[in-house]
């Protein structure tokens, strides 16, 4: 799809992945439900379902899939449109006999201290006691909840829930295998998310998206070469005009000499490099020396005694008609 985002995506990955015990399934159901489920009374039963809305519509026909096959549920399918954003979402309703047990399994419904049901929503500590268990109900969190930026814009992923219950559950997984996440608010939601390269290919590694993870991967390779290539141009940059800006203090030390003294009061050597370095700007000192024919050190010398004699000129230490010698090298 052309304008599908990076996200929807990835749950599309995920969403064909099989899901291929009830413990895993679980384990995912319990993080998309207490993700984004909700009760909701469905009239035609006479009886409450759980209530799902989202965009990604392979997400939810996964959900529908499992609640059938290991609950039993009645799953019903179909698209909204928001009216106040314009916008297209999907909702499930999963609703029959085994509804109970399904929102015991998943942990929107609890027991208390006596037994008794409430529906106070907890995460199930038996749906994540397996290293599997635990990796599905990250994926199952993040179909719910999660979001990657476009990796060209951004490293950065986040899951958003207003459901307090699964964030420790969820921060204490991620962390165990190396993607420590942080935490913010936003409005009335927690944010759990992650800005980092390398740790956002861990993620979707972890949860089982490798197409993503790939394309990540590239992306990062593509940026570091970049980024390696403008830092050789801006070095290079820098050289050129660091020999372009001592060029210039050469070339004014040459003139105000040639100008104050006169071309013939001095030495041949001197005299050598001053035409070669008022007639070559660009020319770097190693470059000099080769078209002067003598070695780094001799063009050197004799430019910091051209130099010496413009600081004299200038401080008055000397003066017109004064010839001078160059020193043995």
């Amino acid at each position: 799809m052309q304008n599908e985002s990076f996200s929807s995506k990835i749950k599309s990955e995920l969403s064909g992945l099989r899901v291929k015990r009830a413990s895993d399934a679980r384990a995912l159901l319990s993080a998309f439900t207490l993700g984004i489920g909700s009760l909701k009374f469905v009239p035609e039963a006479r009886s409450w379902g759980v209530h799902y809305v989202l965009k990604s519509k392979e997400a939810l026909e996964l959900a529908a899939k499992l609640t059938s096959q290991y609950w039993g549920l009645t799953a019903k399918l179909s698209e909204v449109k928001h009216e106040r954003l314009n916008a297209r979402y999907c909702e499930l309703m999963a609703y029959g006999d085994g509804t109970e047990k399904y929102m015991l399994d998943t942990g929107i419904m609890s027991l208390d201290g006596e037994g008794g049901k409430q529906f106070v929503p907890v995460v199930p500590e038996a749906a994540i006691k397996t290293e599997t268990q635990m990796k599905m109900f990250v994926r199952g969190l993040f179909l719910a909840c999660g979001m990657v930026s476009k990796p060209e814009k951004s490293y950065h992923a986040e899951f958003v829930t207003a459901n307090e219950a699964v964030v420790p559950a969820a921060v204490r997984i991620l962390s165990e295998h190396g993607i420590e996440p942080k935490l913010t608010k936003r409005k009335n939601s927690i944010v759990i998310y992650i800005k980092d390269g390398d740790k956002l290919e861990d993620l979707l590694a972890y949860i089982g998206a490798s197409a993503a993870m790939m394309e990540v991967s590239n992306e990062r390779i593509v940026k570091q070469a970049k980024n390696e290539a403008n830092r050789s141009v801006n070095c290079i940059s820098a050289n050129l005009e660091r020999v372009a800006q001592t060029a210039k203090h050469q070339a004014e030390d040459i003139r105000l000499v040639i100008d104050t003294l006169g071309m013939e009061k001095l030495p041949q050597e001197l005299r050598d490099v001053a035409v070669e370095r008022l007639n070559n700007y660009e020319l770097s000192l190693a470059e000099l020396a080769d078209e002067l024919g003598i070695g780094k050190s001799a063009v050197n010398y004799r430019l910091k005694k051209l130099r010496q004699m413009a600081d004299d000129i200038r401080t008055g230490a000397l003066k017109p008609g004064r010839r001078t010698g160059e020193q043995n090298e």
